[in-house]
């Protein structure tokens, strides 16, 4: 399996945030015997990062976005996934409690319209845990909990059998879903590992 990486958010390409999900995002795939190919970075533009999506989708079987998954206006990441391929955005009721607790437990009792959003998910969407790994068919969509923040991540599949894996940027977010979630989930798929040595000589 050939994968590549998005990261998405104007604020690595300003210099004003460390990328550090690829290298993240690497060693998970490193582990699990998939080839990386390209890693990029997109701004928070809905353009770029649909064409980001379309090259990518070309040359990998694997497709995984970070970052662009909050309440904020400029979070596009579901948005563009979706339209790109033709799912609407629907209103998750298991999301929204999740979404609504977790502000609670902030000490927030009412939800922005722009904090609701993060409850909308790809049409058709299933919920997906550690105790019940599902197997994905052709156009199913899934929602990979947050058990830290707020902003679920997503799992698209397309006829061709073509993936795209959504995960929140902040690294304290993106470690526990990538490593909980959607390890296992890929494990079922490939079954193998790259392995590599670092010899290290002087003199």
């Amino acid at each position: 399996m050939n994968a590549e990486i998005i990261s998405v958010g104007t604020e690595l390409l300003l210099g004003h945030t460390v990328n550090t999900d690829t290298t993240i995002v690497a060693r998970a795939l490193s582990d699990l015997g998939i080839n990386l190919l390209y890693a990029c970075t997109v701004g928070d533009n809905e353009g770029r990062l649909k064409q980001a999506l379309e090259q990518a989708l070309q040359r990998s079987d694997l497709v995984i976005t970070t970052g662009g998954l909050g309440p904020t206006k400029d979070d596009l990441t579901k948005e563009v996934a979706a339209s790109f391929f033709g799912k609407k955005l629907v209103f998750h009721e298991q999301t929204y409690e999740h979404v609504r607790k977790k502000l609670e437990s902030y000490g927030i009792n009412e939800m922005t319209e722009s904090q609701k959003k993060q409850a909308l998910v790809p049409e058709g969407s299933l919920v997906v845990t550690n105790q019940l790994k599902q197997a994905l068919l052709p156009k199913d969509c899934v929602v990979l909990p947050n058990d830290v923040g707020t902003a679920p991540g997503c799992v698209v599949t397309t006829d061709q059998g073509k993936m795209i894996m959504m995960f929140p940027g902040p690294p304290s977010e993106l470690k526990p879903m990538l490593h909980d979630y959607a390890v296992p989930f890929l494990q079922d798929i490939e079954q193998s590992a790259i392995y590599s040595d670092n010899i290290h000589v002087f003199g």
